[in-house]
């Protein structure tokens, strides 16, 4: 359940305003070749979209991010509505998804009260998805099975890493088979890849959403790049930490 949108302002047959940016936008269409990258969920932006009419500026906005609700209810988070902020809270400049542990710094629903934070892309994950290689559907569960179990830890069936109980994982619970939510809840089978690209492209050409593999995929790596760029600038700061010291040490004078 969901209401209240952010408000959206019509400008012109060619061009709206959305409060996320601060110049009009028009419809465009992403091709894959181009690898546009939504400024909202800053996933991987194919097919239906806006794209700003500044030459120089490339902000861009899948047309379901456009559509966002300003408020929503999201069943991991039940005792408070989560509002969509358009950029981290609290004027930082990036935040932490409780749902998945990776770092955002486009859109974001968020509570105020609890510190709470999702991905907008997490928030909208199908509630199950199929892999190829395993005969029962995923169910997404917002903590792991073994939460609350202090003799007990979770590991993903796929990578075999441990997952923090409080993260959210796809899980079968016949097979006591679970993934991590993004990184390894996507599979597909490499012999029917072109057929599922087909079908994509089809579902992209009507404006329908990709597959739920394809968002997890776009969203696990718009995470990884996050994260790398955040590594670097620690790097880089580092460095620049390290110049300035070794600048301000006192210079030795040498005699003859």
């Amino acid at each position: 359940m969901a209401s209240r949108k952010p408000k959206v302002k019509s400008i012109n047959r060619q061009s709206v305003r959305h409060p996320s940016h601060s110049h009009p936008l028009r419809v465009f269409k992403a091709k894959e070749d181009d690898e546009n990258v939504c400024s909202g969920c800053e996933l991987e932006l194919i097919g239906q979209a806006f794209k700003c009419t500044k030459s120089e500026c490339d902000y861009l906005l899948h047309k379901s991010c456009f559509d966002l609700p300003g408020e929503t209810h999201h069943k991991s988070h039940q005792d408070h509505p989560l509002t969509l902020l358009l950029s981290p809270p609290n004027d930082e400049s990036v935040y932490t998804c409780n749902a998945c542990d990776q770092y955002g710094s486009g859109f974001v629903y968020h509570c105020s009260n609890c510190k709470y934070n999702l991905h907008v892309g997490c928030a909208s994950l199908p509630e199950a998805i199929e892999r190829e290689d395993h005969e029962h559907p995923l169910i997404l569960l917002y903590s792991t099975p073994s939460k609350g179990r202090e003799d007990t830890i979770f590991t993903c069936s796929t990578c075999e890493d441990t997952i923090p109980e409080d993260l959210w994982v796809y899980y079968c619970k016949d097979c006591d088979y679970g993934t991590y939510v993004n990184s390894c809840a996507a599979y597909e089978d490499q012999e029917s890849n072109g057929e599922e690209e087909e079908e994509e492209d089809e579902e992209e050409d009507e404006g329908e959403a990709s597959s739920p593999a394809s968002r997890i995929k776009s969203l696990m790596k718009a995470q990884d790049e996050m994260a790398a760029m955040k590594l670097e600038a620690r790097i880089m700061n580092d460095a620049r930490n390290a110049a300035l010291d070794l600048w301000d040490q006192p210079k030795r004078r040498y005699y003859w």
